[in-house]
């Protein structure tokens, strides 16, 4: 029982968040025109858009509000990172009113690698704020792309973006309000 308990406990500490349920997703054309899909995350915190036409897309969210522990900070845990992209786990930290966000993008088949590139714009909808996090050019017909979204603690998000030591939040151009 103890080294079940002991397992779970470094498990979690290695895989930190908890998935974010209904949190929407939307693929766009590059220029945020126009949107091509929308999705909202299931229990899992995973959506997935596949069957892609070759072309270029932009990925936004919307995030649901978090609570309790996922959305306190302590003044010890302040940063004044907004957004950081980690290159080489290819996720996409955010912070927000609504709490604390990690998206892990995975599962990229028929996706230009070198054209992946993680943005920072904000752009005040109806019912809330949109992120656009990402910019890339599927290369051939059937492309795929799948993100996990979970809701992570301060503590976990400073940690992390003090980690990848980049803001993308002051070197991106910010969208209209």
């Amino acid at each position: 029982m103890r080294i079940l308990l002991l397992f779970l406990t470094i498990f979690t500490f290695l895989v930190p968040g908890k998935p974010v349920l209904n949190a929407r997703i939307f693929l766009e054309s590059s220029r945020g025109n126009q949107l091509i899909a929308f999705q909202q995350t299931g229990e899992m915190g995973k959506a997935s858009f596949k069957f892609l036409d070759a072309g270029n897309y932009q990925l936004a969210l919307q995030f649901p509000p978090q609570g309790g522990r996922w959305i306190k900070e302590k003044r010890r845990n302040q940063t004044l990172t907004k957004a950081t992209f980690n290159e080489n786990n290819h996720t996409y930290y955010y912070q927000c009113e609504e709490g604390f966000f990690s998206i892990k993008i995975t599962g990229t088949k028929k996706i230009n690698k070198e054209n992946f590139r993680a943005v920072f714009r904000e752009q005040e909808v109806e019912d809330g704020v949109r992120i656009a996090i990402a910019q890339f050019r599927a290369k051939k017909q059937g492309a795929q792309i799948t993100m996990f979204v979970k809701a992570i603690t301060a503590v976990q998000f400073k940690r992390f973006t003090e980690k990848v030591e980049s803001d993308i939040s002051t070197i991106s151009i910010l969208g209209t309000k």
